[in-house]
């Protein structure tokens, strides 16, 4: 019962840890997912005094996804079921070209601005919209959700991480006497310490199994879309089999590192 106790004391803090961390990743897929989405969705307005070279502009901006030219005749035809009378023949001759550009990726407020910007720099472009209101409002959303989950994975790393601290130390303690005795024989500092490392492995081994689970079923039941309203597209098989190798990795740097935090603290006669 006891070694069980000592167990859960280091795999629930390690569970904590490597789940914040997942926890963070899952929203970052989903979070890069949702600006794909966005960026399909999202389109600048560009009016010109003469035909645009769409190639050309392609060239120039990078970022640009696609261009395509808005029928003017589609202008028009919105001004008359408007019901507005003017001479709509004359109308069309006049209209400027207007196009629609949809980018490779969402922007940020101040990406966007300068590419407004650089648009307006073609000799042929008058008039660029782009929305700004609507895109500031989806950019701000996204830029909270990831602000608040780096608070969170922080804050978790911070408070768990002083709690494996502990538990490692009384590990130690518990152990010091046998490391006293095996230092006297000349045993290396991993020799010594062996014993902590395989306690450190196997309740890493055994955090990443739990966080696996859980995570396995928060995605297989669509609670986490629908706990945070975002769309995960990703295989969750394959996004398990492709984190779990770094979550044990976290996990045993984690406690390798206050393994040897502990172990230095030691006056030099017992190592």
């Amino acid at each position: 019962m006891r070694s069980l106790k000592n167990h859960l004391s280091l795999i629930i803090p390690l569970f904590a840890i490597l789940f914040a961390v997942e926890f963070y990743l899952l929203i970052e897929r989903s979070i890069h997912s949702y600006e794909r989405k966005l960026a399909q969705d999202y389109s600048i307005i560009l009016v010109a005094k003469k035909p645009l070279d769409m190639e050309n502009v392609k060239k120039k901006f990078s970022l640009i996804e696609t261009i395509e030219s808005i029928d003017r005749k589609q202008v028009v035809k919105r001004l008359k079921m408007r019901g507005i009378e003017v001479d709509f023949q004359s109308l069309e001759n006049f209209l400027p070209y207007f196009y629609k550009i949809t980018l490779r990726k969402f922007l940020s407020n101040d990406e966007v601005e300068k590419m407004k910007e650089d648009l307006l720099h073609l000799p042929e472009v008058t008039r660029v919209e782009i929305f700004s209101q609507a895109h500031h409002t989806m950019y701000q959303f996204l830029l909270f959700v990831k602000n608040i989950t780096q608070l969170f994975l922080v804050i978790i790393v911070l408070t768990s991480g002083m709690l494996v601290f502990k538990q490692i130390e009384i590990w130690f303690l518990e152990h010091k006497e046998r490391m006293y005795i095996m230092s006297l024989f000349g045993a290396s500092w991993w020799m010594r310490n062996a014993v902590l490392f395989k306690l450190a492995i196997t309740d890493t081994i055994v955090s990443v199994a739990l966080v696996a689970g859980v995570v396995w079923y928060l995605l297989h039941t669509h609670l986490f879309q629908s706990f945070l309203g975002l769309d995960l597209t990703l295989d969750p098989n394959t996004i398990l089999l492709k984190d779990s190798g770094w979550l044990f990795l976290i996990g045993f740097i984690v406690s390798f590192i206050t393994i040897v935090i502990i172990s230095l603290k030691e006056p030099s006669s017992n190592r």
